[in-house]
């Protein structure tokens, strides 16, 4: 039939694999990041809404408004709200930082991941001597 060779896969090089594993990731992670993107721009949108409400709380007795809190001031929240703010002014800004910090992370555990698959492999064919593949010249 063809001339056929055989060969043994003893090693696998890990930082080819470490670097197609992060590139993976990352494109694995470009759509989930745009929804996460969806989902911090309107939970800082909620959060400045909502924390703007604790700037005058009235209390009330029988119906009579008696003092108003400041709960901002109370609970030293100030630079908390004031770092709100300036996200939700700037939501492409914070929606950069998102992409870029999915896309980095998503990378990262999909590399490791991968790099921990090569470096399984590389122990378990030192051990039982690695695959061993037929190829067959074809032309």
């Amino acid at each position: 039939m063809g001339n056929t060779q055989r060969y043994t896969l003893a090693k696998i090089n890990l930082l080819p694999i470490a670097k197609f594993g992060f590139l993976l990731g990352s494109l694995a992670m470009l759509l989930p990041s745009l929804l996460c993107v969806g989902i911090t721009t309107t939970a800082i949108s909620a959060l400045r809404t909502w924390l703007d409400g604790w700037q005058a709380v009235p209390v009330e007795q029988f119906g009579v408004e008696m003092t108003q809190f400041n709960f901002i001031s109370l609970l030293q929240l100030g630079p908390v709200q004031q770092a709100i703010i300036q996200m939700d002014n700037q939501p492409f800004a914070v929606a950069l930082f998102v992409i870029i910090g999915c896309l980095l992370g998503g990378g990262a555990f999909i590399g490791l991941i991968v790099l921990s698959l090569g470096w399984g492999y590389n122990l378990l064919a030192a051990i039982s001597g690695g695959v061993e593949l037929e190829l067959r010249n074809v032309s």
